[in-house]
């Protein structure tokens, strides 16, 4: 056959032959076609899998202009190639190395002394007045624990013998005296309780005793409650040596600079709440031993009740945050959000709910905290700069949600996006450890851990002022 007749004449080969022979000799041209293939069909499933990450796909489906600020560990859950692994775990350290600590072993075992109760102090403090209804009463819980003498706080910290204590209580009752004077009186303003309270209460203790002078104050307690701390008195010169129990803990300048918090001075305390410590309402009469509710489940994924319906993103209060509450959040068929419940209501809600909402109010702190801790709801904290109650001696992050203000408008994302087995473990050391932190459970331990570091008396059990012995490790208080 002529060359002609070979490469552009008529061939009576069959196809399959033509494919045949083309593999063998051109089979290399196929590769191309075949990685394309290969790699559209990669790229495909990628897309597939990542936008079926709930958290990726509902955020882009309500902001698909801000792609850019998604996380990467949202994206992408292991960016690298390899898989992960899992190690034999580490065995166990001495307690001693432990952190958070056992509180039940002491750090130090120091000695308390609280003055008396004297006319000299102001009529108030002997006269005969009711609490209010208020949040502000922890100062009368702390004193009642610490003067009652069938309590393990009096018996483990309390002498009525002044010149053995390390540290020196002062009954002041403030909040007490300005709520009775606001709320029974119906009197606005300062009520005169520099006058009649606050500057009676500093003499007395200054001029009369002179374990004050001894230490310009540096060993002596007192408790301010109330949002402004000892701003409410003129006289707080007088007072500011001494260590302030505050339920105001925050890092943020403001607050730092008119005196409000001062972290190193400063005890930060929780607070009282009206659900436990005026209605007492009992958590363990609907929770069994181990924090699930008696009857029923958690059904409700989140829950928050509060005043001002009204904020708007932009205001101060609350940091705008609870405008996104009660304008998206409160539509969520899942979650409980009002301003108000009766306490019957709340307390069903409570052993219902899996995570209690806590942004700030006027203030970092929020009482609501303390009803969700007793009740066994992880605490959804939004609150930048805060300060909780003993950080030293308490692991926060086991067992809260932290949502900075920036992220709070993904705060139904964030939330649904945590498994069931990551909330089950904040949930158990809630239960376990976190109910530690509570007025009515182990305030005053967890109290005298920081006295303990703040007197230097770390590893020692005090005889008298003078005398110390080192705390055997094997020592537990109740």
């Amino acid at each position: 056959m002529s060359d002609y007749n070979r490469f552009y004449g008529k061939s009576s080969t069959s196809l399959p032959s033509l494919i045949k022979s083309y593999w063998r000799t051109k089979r290399y041209l196929f590769l191309i076609p075949a990685v394309l293939s290969i790699w559209s069909i990669f790229l495909l499933f990628s897309h597939i899998t990542s936008t079926d990450d709930p958290e990726f796909s509902l955020e882009k489906a309500l902001h698909p202009d801000t792609e850019d600020d998604l996380s990467t560990s949202t994206m992408e859950r292991n960016p690298t190639p390899y898989k992960a692994i899992v190690l034999k775990p580490l065995p166990p350290q001495a307690n001693v190395y432990q952190w958070p600590p056992n509180i039940q072993n002491p750090l130090c075992l120091p000695k308390i002394f609280v003055y008396p109760d004297s006319p000299k102090m102001g009529e108030f403090q002997v006269a005969e007045v009711p609490h209010m209804g208020t949040n502000y009463i922890a100062e009368q819980i702390l004193l009642k624990q610490l003067r009652n003498k069938e309590s393990s706080v009096y018996k483990n910290y309390v002498t009525e013998n002044p010149e053995e204590a390390d540290f020196f209580y002062i009954p002041f009752l403030g909040s007490k005296y300005l709520a009775d004077c606001w709320f029974t009186k119906g009197i606005k303003g300062d009520c005169d309780v520099d006058k009649k309270y606050a500057e009676p209460m500093m003499n007395h203790i200054q001029r009369d005793y002179h374990y004050w002078n001894r230490t310009f104050g540096r060993d002596h307690i007192m408790t301010h409650p109330m949002d402004n701390t000892s701003n409410y008195y003129k006289s707080k010169a007088r007072m500011q040596n001494a260590t302030f129990l505050t339920t105001v803990g925050d890092k943020r300048v403001a607050f730092t600079v008119d005196g409000r918090s001062r972290r190193y001075d400063d005890i930060v305390i929780p607070s009282a709440t009206a659900l436990l410590n005026l209605a007492f309402v009992n958590p363990l009469d609907y929770l069994d031993a181990d924090g699930h509710p008696k009857t029923g489940k958690r059904d409700v994924l989140a829950l928050f009740g509060g005043r001002y319906n009204d904020v708007k993103p932009e205001d101060d209060y609350s940091a705008g945050v609870r405008s996104l509450l009660f304008n998206g959040l409160d539509q969520q068929p899942d979650y409980q959000i009002a301003t108000s419940w009766d306490n019957s209501k709340y307390t069903e809600l409570l052993t219902r709910t899996k995570y209690g909402l806590a942004p700030q109010g006027y203030t970092l702190d929020t009482t609501r905290i303390w009803e969700y801790i007793a009740f066994g709801v992880v605490p959804v904290v939004i609150a930048d700069g805060i300060i909780e109650p003993f950080e030293d001696d308490l692991d926060w992050d086991s067992f809260i949600v932290r949502i900075r203000r920036r992220d709070a408008h993904r705060m139904d994302v964030i939330l649904r996006s945590i498994s069931e087995e990551e909330y089950e473990r904040k949930r158990e050391i809630l239960w376990k450890h976190g109910r530690q932190v509570l007025l009515d459970h182990d305030a005053w331990n967890l109290i005298v851990r920081a006295l303990c570091r703040k007197g230097r008396l770390e590893g020692k059990r005090t005889i008298d002022r003078n005398h110390h012995e080192l705390l055997s490790g094997d020592v537990t208080i109740q």
